[in-house]
């Protein structure tokens, strides 16, 4: 066993593909294939499964994958140590985002980690909250902010913030800030599709309320709702972060003023990724980031664990939230 193979093996493990790792690798189908072979005989274990939806490994081989990113990453630092003469941070770190979450947090990470961080050259996935918990889960991220997320094997994770959940849409004469959930539930919606947590935390709220809501339609999308929303064709519920970016007097976000609507936002990190100096101070960076953009006003309608005050827009503002919970979130599966 040597490094080239443990690398050709868990690229292939991280695409799902020989085909496509060969691509990525620049080298022969024929010659990949023939790598795993060598690799498989030597270990005298079965570490693939191929079949119609793409190339899997087997429970050894998820054991094996798990050694092999440690080992290559200290392999990495070691190289960059010796080099710069000290412990730098330096190599590949993947980074998973919600897509809301991304649209507020992605650019700021890119670039803090560009200034201070030279050597890390950062991946960022969006996904939702339950496939990215996944990737963390099987070490094919390295960290992740996900939703209410469920404690699994091989992930530590840190709460970071509570986010409040508005009604998006075209202002309502009336309502400049906020809305009751019986007034919003007599609206055409546009809603996340399931397993989203802001569509679990809706109907949560609907149900609870006795209510039923004018669904209208729902998709995955959050660019279609944020689209179709603008062309009047109903309201959405979402988070401020969502809208980052898309803010003007067109869309309105208001407070759903009588119901507990948040998610709890955790930053999670892989086992493996918790030995690794990059991985570290790609974690520091975005609770430091976070924590800024929050206390600026940067980050609208959302709170940090620990009673820092939620940011505040101009007054005024559409979207300034008129207030957030202090009750945690129930544990709502995970979503985008």
């Amino acid at each position: 066993m040597d490094l080239k193979q443990l690398r050709y093996f868990a690229r292939i493990v991280e695409l799902e593909s020989i085909t496509a790792a060969a691509d990525a690798l620049h080298i022969a189908q024929p010659s990949l294939s023939q790598h795993v072979a060598n690799l498989e005989a030597e270990l005298d274990a079965r570490l693939l499964v191929r079949g119609p939806s793409g190339t899997r490994p087997t429970e050894t081989g998820h054991i094996l994958y798990r050694h092999a990113k440690m080992v290559l990453r200290q392999m990495e630092e070691a190289k960059a140590a010796v080099q710069h003469g000290r412990d730098v941070p330096c190599g590949h770190v993947t980074v998973g985002l919600p897509t809301s979450t991304s649209r507020v947090l992605a650019l700021p990470l890119l670039r803090h980690v560009s200034e201070h961080f030279p050597d890390i050259t950062l991946e960022i996935v969006e996904g939702s909250s339950a496939d990215l918990a996944e990737s963390l889960a099987l070490q094919k991220l390295d960290l992740a902010v996900a939703m209410d997320v469920q404690q699994r094997p091989n992930m530590q994770s840190t709460p970071l913030l509570d986010e409040q959940l508005m009604l998006v849409g075209r202002p309502i004469p009336g309502h400049p800030h906020a809305i009751t959930l019986a007034q919003a539930a007599a609206l055409p919606l546009l809603l996340p599709s399931f397993p989203n947590s802001v569509r679990v935390l809706c109907d949560r709220a609907l149900v609870s309320a006795g209510l039923q809501c004018r669904l209208v339609a729902e998709t995955s999308a959050v660019s279609v709702l944020l689209s179709a929303v603008r062309e009047g064709l109903g309201w959405t519920i979402l988070p401020w972060s969502a809208l980052a970016g898309d803010e003007d007097d067109a869309l309105a976000a208001m407070s759903i003023a009588d119901a507990t609507l948040e998610r709890r936002v955790s930053l999670c990190l892989s086992s493996s990724a918790s030995l690794s100096l990059a991985c570290r101070s790609v974690e520091a960076a975005l609770q430091t980031i976070v924590s800024e953009m929050v206390a600026s006003g940067q980050w609208k309608g959302v709170r940090l664990i620990g009673g820092a005050s939620p940011g505040q827009a101009p007054a005024g503002n559409a979207l300034t939230p008129q207030r957030t919970r202090p009750d945690a979130p129930g544990n709502a599966p995970p979503g985008a």
